[in-house]
């Protein structure tokens, strides 16, 4: 097991290992919209986590690892025998529950994280920035108005129940959130030729 340390030489040695794990789990899956390998995002994720002060190891290598179990054949107790409890109960508190679809794993998510530590909402608010992000620039025939329009609802109600933790890291996600919105707003008035 790789633990995190006061070492700083430890902890790139733990993060290095977070991104390693992660890219042979995630393997060839691409991100539904870009197409681009998933680790990109896993890759934001950890960079947001990793900008913000006081610098948290654990919570970086739970960025690299924060959809293994959710998107890949990894299960929880490979994760707590390879970093640790103390980044497996992370990852776990932001994976969503298998048997929950559609609204009731969205309201989980708003729920849940109203309620958890800080480490989940930072976690969160970084996620919920890069799925965002992903969404920005997309060419015409790709950008699904509704669908991301239904994203941004979500991913608000969110971010909202993260607010006052890291207002740098907020305002980047109201940045891309009102860009997305823009966004929506003009391919809905292409879709109706106005």
């Amino acid at each position: 097991m790789i633990a995190p340390s006061a070492d700083p030489n430890a902890n790139a040695r733990l993060i290095s290992e977070a991104a390693l794990f992660a890219a042979h789990a995630h393997g060839n899956q691409t991100r539904t919209d870009r197409g681009d390998p998933y680790l990109v995002h896993l890759a934001e994720v950890a960079a947001m986590c990793a900008m913000l002060e006081p610098f948290d190891p654990v919570l970086v290598a739970a960025a690299w690892l924060h959809d293994t179990v959710e998107d890949t054949g990894v299960r929880e107790p490979i994760l707590r025998e390879r970093f640790g409890g103390e980044i497996a109960d992370l990852v776990m508190d932001v994976t969503d529950p298998p048997d929950l679809k559609g609204d009731a794993r969205r309201q989980r998510q708003v729920d849940h994280t109203r309620d958890a530590g800080d480490r989940v909402k930072r976690l969160k608010l970084a996620d919920k920035t890069s799925n965002v992000e992903e969404l920005l620039d997309l060419p015409h025939e790709a950008f699904d108005a509704g669908a991301n329009a239904g994203y941004l609802h979500w991913a608000r109600k969110v971010v909202d129940v993260c607010r006052g933790l890291e207002p740098r890291l907020e305002a980047r996600f109201d940045r891309s959130a009102a860009r997305l919105e823009a966004e929506i707003e003009a391919a809905r008035k292409r879709e109706s030729g106005s």
